[in-house]
């Protein structure tokens, strides 16, 4: 059932209740954390914080933090699986689900109140009870009739039965098809807090990083970003011209859509942007110089360029933005500013909420920290008040090398032509042993490599990226075409039916139904079947 009252039926209802937050390991999970954490310190709400990353570890967290739990919060994990069926909770407990992974599973839609998901998203075709729910009971029961009129009638009722059966599986599969993302949890965890009188600058700068992430991301097609920040441009809006008693603020300005060039070289930051840096063509022979010729165009000489972006001259970093503009639409390149949030503090340069969104997906992908410390640096890493948090320190260095590792192999895999055509899509294997092969494991560096190769080819056609996670074992990733301004992503349902028709062992733990683990040495096997099935 949805949550109709945030306020009423979900906030207050965990008033005065110890609660259970298990929370995903991705970007908008852990700033929609933050939140609920500074509502929860305000109101002395005891809660038990457990990050959970697929279906496996929700159940243990679960079965190993239920004792005397009632209510239990659920941050981007839980919506798109039967909760009930798989958890097995008591009668009376309660699970609030906070969920941008769509499609929501359907028993949790039309739970009678065990199971209640806080936010109802309009883009959602939902199918009707009756259409997909049947009460068998009337079959079941003896027949009024006798003879040759009870058997045209059971003849009629199993009629009836195979025809609701095939109109259930059209409208489920139509419905189960494409896997997406809804509006960013932060986004309405930020709404609770407004509804509660709750609205700080702390719950701003974490519901402005997430509102980036889907941008940065690209979850969600660049016009339905702009409406589910709606909400979020006003409050930041409203604080700007608010007298603070703080001195840090969030604020909305152009700025460049490059990652981290205000504490890297701005030639640096050029060719590690994803969104930028795929059309330059880095791989091929021409393509320094054609970096080269930009900054030209803009008028920064190559020293200045290469130095770091806080000791160019001052008028350079002042001519940026027209600079860029200017450029990029002579290269025919894409537009490389956008409206940003940006954190203001006091004697120090501004944070962009796009820059810490990449810090957190380093600190939670590291190559070398464990999750569950980089977990806890990401919510560090979302301080607003003060200096830079050793967190947000971590995260950025962290984030300079991921970007350096997704960069060489997407030029690698582009120059070296190891994108294979396989019917109705492409997919290239994640290359062992190379300069920094120890980022790309995770799920959200392999997908930003995905899409960085798909724009290079031009972005039409799906793309599949595998990479080693063991020995033994590999993950399977899968993006929609760049040409869609549809995100939607069909290789979920692809992934299951492949398996199935295939025989290979695939493990479905993820929450995102387009990332699978397959054993490496069945991999052939399971794309010749996927190809088979989408061809």
């Amino acid at each position: 059932m949805f949550v109709e009252d945030l306020r009423n039926d979900f906030y207050n209802v965990l008033l005065g209740n110890r609660v259970l937050l298990l929370v995903h390991y991705d970007v908008d999970a852990i700033c929609t954390c933050k939140i609920l954490q500074g509502l929860f310190k305000c109101d002395n709400i005891s809660y038990t914080l457990v990050p959970v990353g697929g279906v496996a570890e929700l159940k243990n967290a679960y079965e190993e933090n239920n004792e005397e739990i009632k209510y239990v919060v659920l941050v981007n994990c839980g919506g798109t699986i039967d909760l009930v069926d798989i958890l097995q909770p008591e009668e009376d407990v309660v699970f609030f689900v906070l969920d941008s992974h769509k499609p929501t599973d359907v028993c949790n839609v039309y739970s009678d109140g065990q199971v209640r998901i806080v936010y109802k998203d309009n883009e959602e075709n939902i199918p009707n009870f009756d259409d997909i729910f049947r009460d068998d009971e009337e079959e079941d029961e003896e027949p009024t009739e006798s003879g040759m009129e009870a058997l045209e009638a059971a003849v009629e009722r199993r009629r009836e039965r195979r025809a609701w059966e095939e109109r259930r599986h059209t409208l489920m599969f139509n419905y189960t098809q494409f896997s997406y993302y809804g509006k960013p949890s932060a986004c309405v965890a930020l709404e609770i807090a407004w509804l509660v009188s709750r609205c700080g600058g702390a719950a701003l700068w974490a519901g402005s990083v997430s509102a980036a992430s889907h941008v940065a991301l690209a979850s969600r097609p660049p016009a339905q970003c702009l409406l589910d920040t709606d909400a979020l441009h006003r409050r930041v809006a409203s604080a700007q011209h608010t007298p603070s008693d703080t001195s840090c603020r969030v604020v909305l300005e152009k700025d460049a859509w490059l990652p981290l060039y205000r504490s890297w070289s701005l030639e640096a930051a050029l060719g590690h942007a994803p969104a930028l840096a795929p059309h330059l063509r880095l791989h091929s022979h021409a393509g320094a110089a054609r970096l080269r010729q930009l900054l030209a165009d803009m008028g920064f000489p190559l020293q200045q360029a290469r130095q770091a972006y806080r000791s160019m001259d001052v008028e350079l970093r002042r001519s940026l933005l027209p600079s860029l503009e200017a450029s990029t639409d002579k290269h025919k390149l894409p537009v490389p500013t956008r409206a940003a949030f940006l954190l203001q503090r006091p004697h120090a340069p501004p944070l962009a909420a796009h820059d810490l969104v990449y810090a957190i997906l380093a600190l939670i992908e590291h190559e070398s920290i464990p999750k569950g410390e980089g977990f806890q640096l990401a919510l560090d890493a979302l301080e607003s008040e003060g200096g830079l948090s050793e967190g947000a320190r971590i995260g950025l260095e962290a984030a300079k090398q991921a970007l350096g590792a997704v960069a060489r192999a997407a030029h690698d895999t582009l120059a070296a032509r190891r994108l294979h055509l396989a019917g109705p899509f492409s997919y290239f294997i994640v290359q062992e042993g190379g300069s920094g092969a120890g980022w790309l494991r995770g799920a959200g560096w392999v997908g930003i490599l995905a899409r960085w190769v798909s724009a290079g080819t031009g972005g039409a056609r799906p793309v599949l990226a595998c990479t080693s996670l063991t020995p033994t074992h590999c993950l399977l990733l899968g993006v929609p075409p760049r040409s869609h301004q549809e995100p939607r992503n069909l290789f979920g349902a692809a992934f299951e039916q492949a398996a199935t028709k295939s025989g290979v062992t695939v493990s479905l733990d993820h929450l995102d139904s387009s990332i699978i683990t397959l054993p490496t040495a069945q991999r052939a096997q399971f794309l010749d079947a996927l190809t088979a099935l989408l061809a």
